[in-house]
């Protein structure tokens, strides 16, 4: 178990973290500068904050209190930088085998074992520049593993790599974590790699931690307006909750009324309550003319499509409702997203004048003011 808490001031940055960490992937989720890389070299040793404490498994590596501040090689931790930083003049196997100690038959077993691990066992005579980006990724892995961590810190490993490689990366990360039952802290970016990886996701912005929890809860529940922006929610609506009752909340937006669920993530929310309303772009729906929907199961919107955005694996449709406007500030009210084939088979290209349908589970609310 890694356990972190850690503050540091900068005269334009803060950063101040606190979490703890099982035998679990842990994604680092966010945009650049928020604090991620920050808080594996803090870990790894690299930087000293001001104040904190870093236990691992028990054995204190840090505490500004009483002093200690193991040094990185001292503190069995398994390190993957950006950039790699394989040691140009070496080979595979001695890259691997760099800071390993002891007799020279279990060295050459232990570098073996790791490079069959990561399928380069063929390629260890090879220096660095001999290899494409993925294989000097997993030298870097096989490397940092070598050593037997306790925990293994990840920097954004694959955002250089291209699509395919990433791929058998990530599943190769993936099933090592099973095998390691280690914790592993990733650090990335890109959401559709940290919700394929993550065990739990934690979303950090201007070095604060926004929210910690499983994929789908980050992603459909997000816990203040900074993390749904930040996990690609388009439409933001301000309203009001007029009620309760067993349908569940009549919520106000603009002038129309909606109905949405309650958030399990906050505190029941009043008659009057002013809050935000999260509805992810993929989760409005396009209704066909031959297949109604019963409105009381739905919130039903009639409106025209007044722009889109070609994605290639999806199109982004800009739609304005009839009649009183939910977003008075913007062309559009809702922003929806939709695979190419519907695109296509609902003729979406001519007929621009729909009815949208909005499932009351599809309305995430958030609390006005948690910005």
């Amino acid at each position: 178990m890694l356990e972190l808490e850690i503050a540091h001031t900068w005269p334009d940055f803060h950063l101040e973290l606190q979490l703890t960490i099982g035998a679990e992937l842990i994604v680092l989720f966010g945009r650049s500068g928020s604090g991620k890389s920050l808080t594996l070299r803090t870990v790894a040793g690299l930087f000293r904050p001001a104040f904190g404490r870093v236990v691992l498994n028990g054995r204190v590596l840090f505490d500004s209190q009483s002093g200690v501040n193991l040094p990185p090689q001292a503190r069995r931790v398994g390190y993957v930088p950006q950039g790699y930083a394989l040691f140009p003049h070496l080979t595979v196997f001695e890259n691997v085998a760099y800071g390993l100690r002891g007799p020279s038959a279990e060295i050459h077993r232990r570098v073996m074992e790791w490079l069959d691990r990561v399928g380069l066992a063929d390629l260890a005579g090879r220096r660095p520049h001999q290899l494409s980006g993925g294989q000097q990724q997993r030298v870097a892995l096989a490397r940092a593993l070598a050593i037997q961590p306790d925990v293994l810190l990840l920097d954004e490993p694959l955002s250089a790599l291209d699509a395919p490689t990433r791929s058998e990366l990530q599943t190769l990360i993936r099933n090592l974590q099973r095998q390691l039952n280690i914790p592993i802290l990733f650090v990335t970016h890109n959401l559709a790699e940290a919700i394929l990886l993550a065990d739990r996701i934690a979303v950090l912005e201007r070095g604060r931690l926004l929210q910690v929890g499983p994929p789908k809860e980050v992603l459909h529940h997000p816990a203040r307006v900074e993390v749904a922006r930040l996990v690609g929610v388009r439409n933001l609506l301000r309203g009001q909750v007029r009620g309760l009752d067993p349908e569940g909340l009549r919520l106000l937006i603009g002038e129309r009324e909606l109905r949405a669920r309650p958030n399990p993530l906050v505190p029941p929310l009043p008659a009057g309550a002013e809050v935000l309303a999260c509805i992810r772009a993929e989760h409005i729906a396009i209704v066909r003319p031959d297949r109604p929907l019963p409105p009381e199961r739905e919130n039903l919107l009639e409106g025209e499509i007044i722009g889109e955005m070609d994605y290639g694996l999806a199109r982004a449709l800009f739609f304005r409702l009839h009649g009183p406007r939910l977003t008075p500030d913007r062309d559009y009210d809702v922003e929806i997203e939709v695979p190419p084939y519907i695109y296509e088979r609902l003729g979406l290209d001519r007929i621009r004048c729909w009815t949208i349908a909005i499932r009351p589970e599809s309305i995430h609310l958030i609390p006005a003011g948690s910005e």
